[in-house]
């Protein structure tokens, strides 16, 4: 695995101290914990309108934000929230967290207007968040692959992810991919399963044979980031460190079936309350098994409907990454001008993403406005 670039020294220095009270004006990059302080940067900064959402809709959320954000330090192993300090507060905010056996996620990147001119060089807030989220992941023995969903239409994210994920996917060794993230009550039961069909949990060896099929279909990167192979698909592993923490982690499959005739797999997944305002470990991606596997998509949906409600949750995300596939399912479009990506690049590759986001900062900041949707 690659050493950070030489410029990340001074980050480095800021970690511990920065919980002390005389250097909170001196040090910005630190663990962000104060949970009422965090949500209040979430909601000043605009992160809720991402998306054309609202900070009402999020209401409902923030009990449980303020819960688990209260744990998140002792749970390093999967979870971290990074916040960059001034003397007037909280300024910025990155998190990070493991959904995966080998993968960490950033998300959750926030920033308050006005906050650049507490800065000693251009850029220096962005660079300290990524830099202390990083290395917190680099940490981690297992860490194999650093993901992100991520909003092109924005400029920073094109300059910083786009920029430097097209550079590795040129080279083969990571992901670019676009997707359309589709909010679904749960409950309802708008489709029903045509006769002839049945849906059920997989056996093994249809699993197994799930798992090869998208090891085929799929790029390799994705299919071992996601744990999506023959021998991860089970989710033990993954989900092992955040049960033992009292966490919800979870998956759960379902194969439509025709007859004898698989036609498609729904992956579903759940996270604990928390996790993120836009839950992404509450999601659901449906997979074609054959030409005509997209006509089971409306009955896998209304599984995942009736699942999730039984899991609690009042809605989960649909992650449609083929074009069509939510027309398959059954869904009008939604008119969304939101253009996410799943960013996805190996761990050894790391350092050098960092210093290009270096580079990009160091003489361009984006305008408060802009946020990565996470």
């Amino acid at each position: 695995m690659s050493a950070l670039p030489a410029w990340t020294a001074r980050v480095h220095s800021t970690f511990e101290p920065c919980s002390r009270p005389e250097t909170a004006g001196r040090t910005p990059a630190c663990d962000a914990d104060a949970p009422e302080q965090l949500w209040r940067l979430l909601v000043d900064s605009g992160y809720f309108h991402l998306a054309g959402r609202s900070v009402e809709e999020f209401a409902s959320r923030q009990d449980s934000f303020l819960e688990l954000s209260r744990r998140t330090p002792h749970l390093p192993e999967i979870l971290k929230q990074t916040g960059w300090h001034s003397e007037r507060g909280l300024e910025a905010t990155l998190s990070i967290m493991k959904p995966y056996r080998a993968t960490w996620l950033v998300h959750q990147l926030a920033r308050r207007q006005g906050g650049a001119r507490f800065e000693s060089v251009p850029g220096q807030m962005l660079k300290d968040l990524y830099v202390h989220s990083v290395a917190h992941a680099q940490r981690d023995p297992s860490f194999r692959w650093l993901a992100s969903y991520v909003e092109s239409t924005v400029p920073f994210v094109q300059r910083t992810h786009m920029g430097f994920g097209r550079r590795v996917v040129r080279e083969g060794q990571g992901l670019l991919l676009p997707l359309r993230m589709r909010d679904i009550p749960s409950g309802a039961a708008p489709h029903a399963c045509p006769s002839g069909w049945t849906l059920h949990p997989p056996t093994p060896r249809e699993r197994a044979a799930f798992g090869e099929h998208l090891t085929r279909t799929r790029p390799g990167c994705y299919v071992e980031a996601l744990d999506l192979g023959p021998n991860s698909l089970g989710f033990d592993e993954a989900a092992r460190p955040w049960r033992a923490a009292g966490l919800a982690r979870e998956r759960h499959l379902v194969l439509a079936r025709r007859g004898d005739t698989p036609l498609a797999m729904a992956v579903m997944e759940l996270g604990p309350r928390g996790a993120n305002p836009f839950q992404l470990l509450d999601t659901t991606r449906l997979f074609a098994w054959g030409d005509t596997g997209r006509d089971a998509f409306p009955a896998l949906l209304n599984e995942a409907r009736r699942w999730y409600a039984s899991r609690g949750r009042e809605s989960f995300v649909f992650l449609v990454e083929t074009d069509g596939d939510d027309t398959a399912a059954g869904l009008p479009d939604d008119g969304s001008e939101a253009r996410p990506y799943l960013w996805l690049i190996p761990a050894h590759r790391a350092a050098d993403f960092l210093q290009h986001l270096h580079e990009q900062t160091g003489s361009r900041l984006p305008p408060s406005h802009e946020k990565e949707p996470s």
